[in-house]
């Protein structure tokens, strides 16, 4: 999935309960600097849902269709 940062933090860890949903990918990468390499960036506990980037931009659905998955659960 193509995702659009603005400012946003990522996740420095993800305790019991929490899923993690999406990482940056390794480096070596087109545009992906070694430091942000394998960050969280999206995470689920229960009917919770955290995402450090901007999935309305990316014209992407698929987090829109979770949350309302989530919500109808």
């Amino acid at each position: 999935m193509h995702a659009v940062f603005i400012r946003a933090p990522w996740v420095e860890e993800a305790g019991p309960g929490v899923e993690v949903l999406a990482r940056i990918p390794d480096a070596g990468r087109p545009g992906i600097p070694a430091a942000a390499a394998g960050r969280i960036v999206a995470v689920q506990q229960g009917s919770l849902l955290a995402t450090s980037f901007h999935p309305e931009i990316s014209g992407d659905t698929r987090v829109h269709e979770l949350f309302v998955e989530i919500a109808k659960g």
